[in-house]
């Protein structure tokens, strides 16, 4: 028999319609209300325990349900498995994810920057002392994922290309998979370094940072020398679009309405960046005490997660595509995982974006023995979402696992308090993917006729 999965989420969409989307195996589907009397009607036998024989209409509707994970086997615990899934994630040695910064040093001034206004490249016995620990992890290495990270990463461009021949050399030596992905505030993007970037580098993906529309954002992130960078980046992200894909990441505090989106969007629109970006809104945070100055301008989770659906329904009104998608994982980020790291150009390692070149919050260096023992290690890696009661029986655990472990440990927040934002507007947030889709898919029916 079987039984009803608790990460199911299906409420009543536009005329006589229903959104059906399971958090467990990220299944989205649209219903009519036929599908749904239907779905009804196969979830009372369920729960009844009913063992008649399911009618023709619903034993078709129950092979869609089972392979999107609606419904299940009942000698299946999807909590349990879900837990074995999370488990072969945190301790899987067969892939090896760094994040290097090769300079803290920056072009831009952000008053905000949590990393404070920190310099140094990455000197040649830490560029041996990473490539060394590289090759003793590579003889059971199946991939190697490294994103790019700094300050701004493309100042040390030369650094980087010593690091990736060398890369490509050990993959290519102990047949392992390379992937490369940078964090860019984009000004140095020019055509001359993105065709470096994807042909040399083999970056297939490159995240760039927005503050908003062109007034706002060149006067929170002016180039250290005082010019404006917002057309550059633009020009910049344009030209890489056809060369990997691109995500711009628009940084949101309290300031920001929905007056300021729709300018962004509009100088998007004109730039000829609408749909050639993923575009994604992401909330300051007074994350240490470099940025301290402007807490209280910053949002909440819960706070966040309602300007944020007001936002992505804004880019749905103005025919943007909605890359904002509530995907399940494994692990919430890299400070669960053993074989991911953050290295500074000193190469001290960090398990959290937030503490780079923060030194006192490092947890060894790359030239030693990497220790998991350290504090500053366990403090973050010992969190585990399956041993608290009200994320185990969360409905999003999914896609949540727990919410962030630095927000966690750095804020003693507790239970229900360090959520991700689709704790909060998962249904709204549907409500605006489901609008997507059928936009998208009216468009495709319109270019076949």
């Amino acid at each position: 028999m079987y039984k009803i999965s608790k990460f199911n989420h299906i409420k009543p969409w536009g005329d006589k319609h229903y959104i059906a989307y399971n958090a467990r195996s990220g299944a989205l589907g649209l219903m009519d209300e036929q599908n749904y009397q239907t779905c009804r009607s196969v979830f009372d036998k369920i729960q009844n325990g009913n063992k008649a024989e399911f009618n023709p209409e619903e034993a078709h509707l129950v092979k869609q349900l089972e392979y999107g994970r609606f419904i299940h086997y009942d000698y299946y615990d999807e909590v349990e498995e879900l837990k074995f899934q999370h488990h072969l994630a945190r301790f899987d040695q067969t892939s090896l994810g760094l994040s290097i910064a090769p300079t803290l040093a920056c072009n831009m001034d952000c008053g905000y920057c949590y990393e404070g206004n920190k310099k140094g490249r990455m000197q040649p016995e830490i560029v041996e002392a990473v490539l060394d620990y590289i090759e003793t992890r590579a003889p059971a290495l199946r991939s190697l994922d490294i994103n790019w990270y700094g300050g701004e990463p493309l100042l040390a461009i030369d650094i980087i290309e010593d690091l990736t021949e060398s890369m490509l050399d050990l993959a290519q030596e102990f047949n392992f998979n390379f992937n490369a992905t940078m964090i860019t505030n984009g000004y140095l993007l020019t055509e001359e370094n993105c065709d470096r970037l994807a042909e040399d580098f083999k970056i297939g993906n490159v995240q760039i940072t927005l503050d908003g529309p062109s007034e706002i954002h060149n006067r929170k992130r002016p180039l250290k020398n005082g010019r404006e960078s917002f057309d550059t980046i633009l020009k910049n992200a344009l030209y890489a679009s056809e060369k990997m894909q691109v995500n711009i990441r628009v940084n949101i505090d309290k300031s920001f309405t929905v007056e300021t989106i729709q300018k962004l969007l509009d100088e998007l629109s004109e730039a000829g960046l609408k749909n050639r970006a993923g575009l994604y809104f992401g909330r300051i945070e007074a994350a240490t005490s470099a940025c301290s100055n402007i807490s209280e301008s910053c949002y909440g989770a819960e706070d966040f997660s309602t300007v944020e659906t007001d936002f992505y329904r804004l880019l749905l009104d103005n025919d943007f595509s909605i890359t904002h998608l509530p995907q399940p994982m494994a692990t919430v980020c890299f400070s669960q995982i053993i074989s991911s790291h953050l290295l500074d150009p000193e190469g001290f390692i960090y398990k959290c974006y937030n503490y780079v070149g923060d030194i006192p919050k490092a947890m060894g260096n790359i030239k030693e023995d990497i220790n998991y023992s350290h504090p500053n290690f366990t403090r973050l890696f010992k969190f585990d979402a399956f041993d608290d009661e009200k994320c185990r029986d969360c409905s999003v655990l999914p896609i949540c696992m727990g919410g962030c472990p630095a927000r966690r440990a750095d804020f003693d927040l507790k239970s229900g308090e360090a959520c991700e934002t689709w704790k909060h507007n998962l249904g709204p947030m549907l409500d605006i993917i489901a609008r997507s889709r059928q936009s998208q898919a009216q468009k495709a029916a319109k270019e076949t006729t």
